[in-house]
Parts: C-alpha cells; sequence; structure tokens
C-alpha cells in the first residue's frame, strides 16, 4: 500500500551547526539557562515536551549519568544517557537559573508563584531556541518541538545506530514507528534516488 504520509521538514546541516553554537559555553542572546537546558534535552535526546516537563530532580542520575523517566504517553520507563552537554545545561539551570521552590519538578515557569512549567509553553521556548540559534526565522517556517524529534531520529539512524535501539532510545513500543521520523532522512532519500544524467533535458531547466 503506497505511504500518503507528507514529507516531514528537516532541520539542515547548517542549521544542525547554528543549534550546536545554541550549547557552547555562556548563555545564548535571547535564551535563558532554563532554554539553554531544554534545547539540550530536545537537541540530543528527541524527547516529548511532555516528558520534559515531567522531569522531576531525582528523574537525573548524577552518578550513574542518567536520564531516567516514565514516558507520558506510553508509561513505558526510559533510561538515557546524561552527556556532559545536557547534564551540564542543566545543573547550570538548576543552580543559577531555576527560581527558589520546593517543587521537585526541574523546569518551572519564571513568573510566581513558579508552577511547574506545561507541555504547552514549549512551542514559545522552541521558539526562542531557534531566534538564539537565527534559523527558521522567515514567515511560515516550521518552528515547533518535534522538528528536533525528527531531527534526533534520522541523526540516530545515519549515525549507524540500530532501528530497534534508536527507536527505544526515542520511547517506541513498536520499532515500525521510527519510518515516520526517517522519512525526513535526506540523505537516505538520496541515496535512492535516481540518476537523471544520461536523461534528455533541454537546457536551463535546472537555471533557478
Amino acid at each position: 500500500m503506497t505511504s500518503r504520509r507528507k514529507t516531514i521538514p528537516y532541520l539542515q546541516p547548517e542549521e544542525n551547526e547554528s543549534l550546536h553554537d545554541v550549547f557552547s559555553d555562556g548563555c545564548s542572546d535571547g535564551l535563558s539557562l532554563r532554554g539553554k537546558a531544554i534545547a539540550a534535552l530536545l537537541f540530543f535526546t528527541g524527547l516529548r515536551p511532555c516528558d520534559i516537563a515531567s522531569l522531576t530532580m531525582d528523574a537525573i542520575d548524577w552518578k550513574a549519568d542518567e536520564i531516567r523517566v516514565v514516558q507520558n504517553k506510553t508509561d513505558v520507563p526510559l533510561v538515557l544517557p546524561l552527556t556532559a552537554v545536557i547534564g551540564n545545561a542543566i545543573y547550570d539551570y538548576i543552580t543559577s537559573g531555576r527560581p527558589e521552590s520546593n517543587d521537585s519538578h526541574i523546569f518551572l515557569g519564571v513568573n510566581r508563584p513558579h508552577d511547574p512549567i506545561s507541555p504547552g509553553a514549549f512551542w514559545h521556548i522552541a521558539s526562542k531556541i531557534y531566534d538564539a540559534a537565527g534559523i527558521r526565522l522567515a514567515e511560515g517556517d516550521r518552528r515547533g518541538t518535534h522538528l528536533f524529534r525528527y531531527n534526533a531520529a534520522t541523526t540516530f539512524v545515519g549515525s549507524g545506530i540500530p532501528r530497534p535501539v534508536a527507536s527505544a532510545v526515542l520511547g517506541h513500543e513498536d520499532p515500525s514507528s521510527l519510518d515516520h521520523y526517517t522519512f525526513a532522512d535526506i540523505g537516505q532519500l538520496r541515496e535512492c534516488a535516481l540518476s537523471i544524467e544520461k536523461s534528455p533535458v533541454r537546457e536551463g531547466v535546472f537555471d533557478i
């Protein structure tokens, strides 16, 4: 049966580079320590906004370098590596940017009473991330959080990570769920393309 899914917008290589600059030392222009920590989680883990919003202090195992979360969508436990980039960003936020609160959630609102952030706030947070990276600034450009999830999936597969492992890291119960994300892998799509080198094409067709 022919797939009817639309081609998913994906992050270009230069956009990935710009996002990497956001994780460099110091705060990026217009991006708070909270935004930087959330950006690292979105970009490197592909976690869903609902799972990031629900992260509590005991979800971070600093000694084992692990993030432990029970996914809201599937209720399945997930253990992810706490890399240096992610760990440093979260630590900086907790120690230097997080409001004082007895609430166990890691990410809190900036205004009193500093309640835990909601998944609905992530579109605005993602917009600030794109602004800080200087990408997707044109009207109509897609700027949601799901782009990070698509990007993480294609990065995992493109790096040679076995599909079942990549699927598990993204929190899928069914490995075939990864197919929806890898439809955006432009590298693999190019490998499937047929050459038109020997096809008759009139001069000027590709002069755009």
